[in-house]
C-alpha cells in the first residue's frame, strides 16, 4: 500500500511534510536540503498562530519540516544517503 504523504499549499505551491524533528536538528537537515537546492519550509506549534519565533529561533522543541511536493522523493533520498556516508573524519 503506498502511503501519500500530507500535503498543504504554502505560497501557492504545493508542499510535503517531510517529517518533525528536534530544532537544532531540523536545522541541520533544512541546511543540508536547502544546500541541494531543495526549499524548506518550517513550522512550529506557534506557527498558525503567527507569531514570528520562527525568525528569532528561540523554539527549541520539535518542529515540522515541509518541502515541495515535487521533491519530497529527492530530499528523502539526499537526507538517507546523507546518513548512509561515512564520515571524513572518522577515516
Amino acid at each position: 500500500m503506498d502511503h501519500q504523504p500530507e500535503t498543504r499549499m504554502l505560497g501557492g505551491h504545493r508542499y510535503a511534510f517531510l517529517g518533525s524533528f528536534p530544532r537544532l536538528y531540523a536545522e541541520g537537515l533544512r541546511a543540508q536540503l536547502e544546500a541541494s537546492r531543495i526549499p524548506v519550509h518550517i513550522e512550529t506549534p506557534f506557527t498558525d498562530a503567527g507569531v514570528i519565533e520562527i525568525y528569532m529561533g528561540t523554539y527549541m522543541g520539535d518542529v515540522s519540516l515541509w518541502v515541495p511536493a515535487e521533491l519530497l522523493q529527492q530530499a528523502y533520498r539526499l537526507l538517507e544517503r546523507d546518513e548512509q556516508s561515512p564520515h571524513q573524519e572518522e577515516q
